[in-house]
């Protein structure tokens, strides 16, 4: 007779067979886990182990385990938290920009608002292409149209669906939108510090957290760790700059390839640039593999909870097949500050000085537009 294992999903308790995949165990109970590829690439059946071991499906050194991929060996007591219900919309672009030499925003009017949280991904599907994955971004400039989203694609030559941007995809053309997924999205009222850690166009989904939690709190104490190949690429300046005015932002930018233009970027490394983190900080990051499981790691080793949303590349199309994604704006307030020099971030105590008069006049504007990401 096989050993058998108690499973509590948030409040629910199920019986579930040793070495039976976690997923699967759940449906056979009649409990309902989000999920979609299951494959363990999408994230969207993430969730956090509290308790008990499993078999594979935590490949990031974090807590957070694909319940797909992880088999079951121990009673457990699992978190599972709410999420938009994944839907289909139709939509069409209706705007395409070259942000950077190698990548182009595309906004897209949808048929209705389509829900999601500030991280999360879809798919999207241009008619006549296959399916990408891409994460809705708030604007780059102004405010967000709760019936448009944006995106910010890199293009590959060889991309099966990037190549064809601004040639068989056009303004007009039709596309089929299926989401959300993903597991690392704003997880809202964390009082300790936020870390955001972004590689390539990584940016677009830490972009839509960065600016859901400085509208949720204004003083909150932020480090954004942002990093790009080349300056070229380093299109996301503005927003930054604007986002430098609350007071306890901290903006560290990484170019990798060396440079000379200015010292406010540092080369290297996104990862030889974080702070010294701590069991109260909350860290997301985006990107590269390699990337987010080194950011995870070093969470993990501080014990700071991390939530990690890795760009896969397909093989065939040798393009991404998961989240891109931006996310950029604040209103038009004038003149930006530039950058200062890179320093190491200082971790500082509980913010309590106000907040600079432009800063102040700014930000009850931004907190009052609605984020295109939020729910």
């Amino acid at each position: 007779m096989a050993k058998t294992c108690k499973v509590t999903v948030n409040n629910e308790t199920f019986v579930a067979n040793c070495g039976d995949l976690l997923l699967d165990g759940a449906m056979m109970n009649g409990v309902d886990l989000p999920h979609d590829c299951r494959s363990g690439v999408c994230g969207t059946c993430r969730v956090r182990l509290v308790a008990g071991k499993v078999f594979g499906g935590d490949d990031d050194g974090s807590d957070m385990i694909h319940a797909c991929q992880a088999r079951i060996v121990s009673d457990l007591k699992i978190v599972t938290e709410p999420v938009p219900d994944p839907v289909s919309v139709a939509a069409q672009v209706v705007h395409m920009t070259r942000l950077a030499p190698d990548v182009i925003g595309v906004s897209m009017e949808v048929e209705k608002p389509f829900d999601h949280l500030p991280g999360q991904y879809c798919n999207v599907q241009f008619r006549g292409f296959p399916g990408r994955c891409y994460s809705p971004t708030y604007p780059l400039v102004g405010g967000p149209n709760p019936r448009v989203l944006h995106f910010h694609i890199r293009t590959l030559p060889d991309g099966a669906v990037s190549a064809a941007l601004g040639k068989s995809i056009r303004i007009g053309h039709r596309v089929r939108l299926s989401g959300p997924h993903g597991s690392a999205f704003l997880r809202p009222n964390h009082q300790g510090g936020t870390v955001l850690v972004s590689g390539g166009t990584g940016f677009a989904p830490m972009w839509s957290i960065a600016v859901a939690a400085i509208t949720e709190a204004p003083e909150r104490e932020l480090i954004f760790v942002v990093a790009a190949r080349d300056l070229a690429s380093f299109y996301m300046h503005g927003a930054l700059c604007r986002l430098a005015l609350f007071p306890n932002v901290t903006i560290v930018p990484v170019v990798t390839e060396p440079q000379s233009v200015s010292p406010a970027f540092r080369g290297g490394l996104p990862t030889e640039h974080l702070p010294n983190l701590s069991a109260n900080d909350i860290v997301y990051t985006a990107g590269a593999p390699g990337l987010t499981d080194q950011v995870a790691k070093v969470a993990k080793a501080a014990g700071a909870r991390c939530y990690t949303d890795p760009f896969v590349s397909n093989a065939k199309h040798s393009e991404p097949s998961r989240l891109i994604s931006r996310l950029t704006g604040w209103l038009d307030t004038g003149s930006a500050p530039t950058l200062a020099p890179a320093q190491m971030p200082a971790r500082k105590p509980a913010p309590k000085t106000r907040m600079p008069q432009d800063a102040r006049a700014y930000a009850p504007r931004f907190a009052r537009s609605e984020i295109s990401n939020s729910r």
